[in-house]
């Protein structure tokens, strides 16, 4: 596993149990043993892989503490992602393109680990999306730690690639905005 930069605030449970009595659910302790000990926290020089033709791979940039700025804060972002992403999945991380990692608490699948991806938010209504339009990622979070390894960009060759499109998160854009 690679090394997590831990928040500077210290975990507070009532924080986690506020969105646990939202969703309906209790968070797995593996996930809460983490928060425990990092609080969520900055990821650098990562990559995880992905089996899937869409997205084979993405950096993770962030994981989502409690009592951390609104934009990494476990609570604010289920507020803002609740009516976006399937019932009774939680935000819990971020990629460096925008997409959020999610934990699902739904009694099918409980504890696995899914990504979702803004790019086909725009297909679907509010709270119209199911968990089996996220891609999934793994059957718990101690999986999916592991599954995240180290990644020096600087060893990639990317001759010839050329960014075609950029597309910003409307709401992630007015956090940005709020907090200057």
């Amino acid at each position: 596993m690679i090394s997590i930069k831990s928040n500077s605030r210290r975990f507070n449970h009532k924080d986690l149990e506020k969105v646990e009595k939202k969703v309906g659910a209790l968070f797995p302790e593996e996930y809460v043993n983490f928060l425990r000990k990092y609080n969520g926290g900055e990821v650098e020089d990562n990559i995880v892989e992905l089996p899937f033709e869409e997205i084979e791979t993405f950096i993770l940039s962030s994981f989502f503490g409690t009592r951390v700025e609104d934009i990494n804060d476990i609570l604010s972002c289920y507020t803002t992602f609740e009516h976006r992403i399937p019932k009774g999945c939680v935000p819990i991380g971020r990629d460096v393109g925008g997409n959020i990692v999610c934990l699902n608490l739904n009694k099918e699948k409980y504890g696995s680990i899914f990504l979702w991806d803004h790019d086909i938010e725009l297909d679907f209504d509010e709270n119209e999306m199911n968990i089996q339009d996220l891609y999934y990622i793994a059957s718990s979070f101690d999986e999916f730690l592991n599954m995240i390894k180290e990644y020096n960009p600087d060893e990639d060759d990317l001759d010839g690639y050329e960014v075609e499109e950029v597309w910003i998160d409307p709401d992630f854009l007015k956090e940005l905005k709020d907090n200057e």
